[in-house]
């Protein structure tokens, strides 16, 4: 049977409209109960407070019967305030009790709801009977005071004791009076919340049932249009991704995914130019190949695929990227456009927008992490093609180097008050970049690293000038980092050796130990340099060096190194056109100096230092004003470079730099030698250093010694 248009309206909405007329009955019903709870709990109130009235009414009449007896026995005169005042409270007692008994309202409260009798409990009525029967004779007493022109001491005095005696449980009967109202209002407040949350969920739940219903018939009814928009809006609530379509003029369109702002991480509204919304994010050059691209994609002979590898917005950094926190932290996007057409043309482009930043972070990690492994295993095979003792040596040394550092921080923490922390990491940065040199020389690229980076962190601190102690903390992670890695590779040679060393010891004379893997060292920072250098090495005199002595040789020519391949050697280009050899030549000399001491030169051929440019370096240090500067004299300022954290080197950066510390580890090595040190240079033709120092024991040289006569200093 066909159904007419009135039965399918009425099939398909019967269960709305009856639930409408639910919502309408439950409204009425709240309504309606709201009201009377209401109207109750105002009368409620209303007699609470005049049976808290009608309780201070009788202390103040009870306390204006006894002022009147104090002023008759001292014999002044009866006060017509009193006696007002005596007659209004029992007026008000008296007109309350009742009210409370037959409703109605007071005299003087015309203004105000009238107290129904329907609204009083039996024990609230009992109460008050309580209160009427202990309050009359004590009225009595009072009217026949207020009588009487001249009211007798006697009739007063009886009115008194009379109050005295009953106003304790007159008192309680009123205290009773009250509470049985604050109950009785405190269970309407109740029963009236109740009515209303219950009322409210019930309109609730009938408002869902409608909701329900209403989607069912929709859904019934209109199946295909409804299920489509409900899938519509599910996906754009749930989706992960930031979705939306954007037309040919670039407008973003109605339909966006709630995920979208979010992943923006800016306000994204209907209508917005997309063009517009990632100008402030993406570079101009970038936002340029946007505009030509999905040009390419509105139009017609292009296919889609062909084009997507031209796609500018794949997995683009974004400005504007943070942690959270408030640190800002490099953020990338990635954006994939598909075309929505109708018949032949495009009318839309559908824009996905996801946030590649966790992807590209770990790509780059797990890139950085293979690279770091294939360093780490190349580094430990480099490792066995050294001396296994020379390397076993180094461990052991900087282990010792290491221990005396954590010593010399436990130490200071102890101390707290009065620790120069500066000169603390002036010590602790000449021993790392000792151990970075040895390191770097022994080809440990693993401790080079991890040395130069504790480096980094004591030039943050040296250079902001005021350290403190909790400054320090750090400094023991990067200890932690390097006593770590010296571990890992001492056992790696265990393993390797199986607890013994497979190879047999090489006898090594001390003038190899003194430059063990110092070629290798030159080359490299040559080649990262773009230079080219030759080491001449032409070592005599060292049989009879002690080993400490030899230590301290080995520690300063590897600095003197680092400085002449790093700063001394120019490109080869440079040099060209100075009419030198593209390679730089390196020379180290030592022979026997006589008087119980050896002698170290290191000479090499290249820019010289130029007092202007340790000028410049001392200027941008901010030590030293302009006035004091020009104080200097050539010698003087050329000194400077022995002190700590002066340094010509343009990249702080730099691995291979001293940073401000390696002249100055220079010089601390020959003071506590007890040595001297020279120096010679030429603008443009060489540098060279001659260091002596003593083959015998000798005590350390007292603190001004370096700028005594133990320094020369040629141009």
């Amino acid at each position: 049977m066909k159904r007419t248009d009135g039965e399918g309206f009425w099939g398909r909405y019967s269960a709305i409209m009856v639930s409408v007329v639910l919502s309408l009955v439950i409204t009425a019903v709240m309504v309606i109960v709201s009201v009377r709870l209401g109207e109750e709990i105002g009368q409620r109130v209303i007699m609470r407070d005049l049976a808290g009235s009608e309780r201070t009414s009788t202390q103040i009449a009870l306390r204006a019967l006894m002022q009147m007896e104090r002023d008759q026995k001292a014999g002044a005169a009866l006060s017509p305030e009193l006696a007002k005042t005596l007659r209004e409270r029992s007026e008000r007692i008296s007109h309350t009790i009742k009210v409370f008994r037959e409703g109605g309202r007071m005299p003087e409260e015309a203004s105000r709801n009238p107290l129904r009798v329907e609204w009083f409990s039996k024990e609230f009525t009992e109460s008050n009977a309580k209160v009427d029967a202990l309050w009359r004779p004590f009225e009595q007493r009072i009217q026949r005071v207020l009588d009487a022109p001249e009211p007798p001491p006697a009739q007063v005095t009886d009115a008194v004791q009379h109050g005295l005696a009953n106003i304790e449980p007159l008192l309680a009967e009123m205290t009773a009076l009250i509470d049985i109202v604050q109950k009785r209002t405190e269970a309407n407040s109740r029963l009236l919340a109740e009515v209303q949350y219950g009322g409210a969920a019930a309109l609730l739940l009938n408002f869902l049932f409608t909701v329900f219903v209403a989607l069912g018939r929709l859904r019934a009814g209109d199946r295909a249009v409804v299920q489509s928009n409900k899938q519509t809006q599910d996906i754009l609530a749930t989706v992960k991704e930031g979705l939306f379509l954007v037309s040919s003029d670039f407008a973003v369109g109605d339909r966006m995914s709630q995920s979208l702002p979010q992943i923006m991480q800016r306000r994204v509204e209907p209508g917005m130019n997309l063009i517009e919304l990632l100008r402030p994010m993406v570079a101009a050059q970038t936002l340029e190949a946007t505009r030509d691209y999905l040009g390419l994609l509105f139009g017609k002979r292009v296919k889609e695929n062909l084009v997507a590898s031209l796609n500018p917005l794949s997995e683009v950094p974004v400005a504007g990227g943070s942690d959270g926190r408030g640190q800002a932290q490099p953020r990338y996007l990635n954006f994939q456009f598909n075309r929505v057409q109708e018949g032949e043309g495009t009318v839309h482009l559908l824009v996905t927008v996801s946030d590649a930043t966790e992807r590209v972070r770990l790509t780059q990690e797990i890139a950085a992490a293979k690279t770091r492994t294939r360093e780490e295993m190349e580094s430990l095979l480099r490792v066995l093609s050294r001396d296994s003792a020379e390397v076993r040596f180094f461990l052991h040394r900087i282990g010792v180097v290491l221990e005396r550092i954590n010593d010399d921080l436990r130490q200071a923490a102890a101390r707290r008050g009065g620790t120069d922390y500066l000169e603390l990491v002036h010590a602790i940065f000449r021993d790392v970049h000792s151990l970075k040199s040895e390191a770097a020389a022994l080809n440990l690229e693993m401790l080079e690293a991890l040395a130069h980076n504790f480096e980094v962190d004591l030039i943050g601190l040296r250079d902001r000038g005021e350290v403190e102690g909790s400054d320090m903390v750090k400094m023991t992670v990067h200890l932690d980092d390097m006593f770590e890695c010296a571990a890992t590779i001492r056992e790696f040679l265990d393993r390797i050796s199986g607890g013994n060393d497979a190879r047999a010891p090489v006898a090594a004379t001390p003038a190899q130990r003194l430059v063990e893997g110092w070629s290798g060292l030159a080359e490299r920072i040559a080649h990262d340099q773009g230079k080219q250098v030759q080491l001449q090495m032409q070592l005599e005199g060292l049989d009879r060096v002690p080993a400490e002595t030899l230590v301290a040789l080995r520690a300063i020519g590897l600095q003197l190194l680092r400085n002449a391949v790093a700063h001394g050697i120019e490109p080869a280009q440079e040099r060209a056109a100075l009419g030198k050899p593209a390679a730089g030549a390196i020379a180290f000399r030592s022979a026997d100096a006589g008087s119980r001491q050896i002698e170290l030169s290191v000479r090499d051929d290249g820019r010289g230092i130029d007092v202007a440019r340790v000028r410049a370096a001392l200027a941008a240090s901010g030590r030293y004003t302009p006035e004091q500067l020009e104080s200097l004299s050539d010698r003087d300022a050329m000194m400077k470079i022995f002190e700590p954290g002066v340094s010509t080197a343009a990249d702080s950066g730099d691995r291979d730099a001293g940073h401000g510390v390696g002249m100055d580890l220079v010089m601390k090595q020959v003071r506590a030698m007890a040595g001297t040190i020279s120096m010679s240079t030429k603008v443009g033709a060489y540098t060279e250093f001659r260091i002596r120092l003593p083959v015998a024991e000798a005590k350390p040289a007292p603190a001004a010694a370096a700028d005594g006569g133990d320094f020369q200093l040629t141009f």
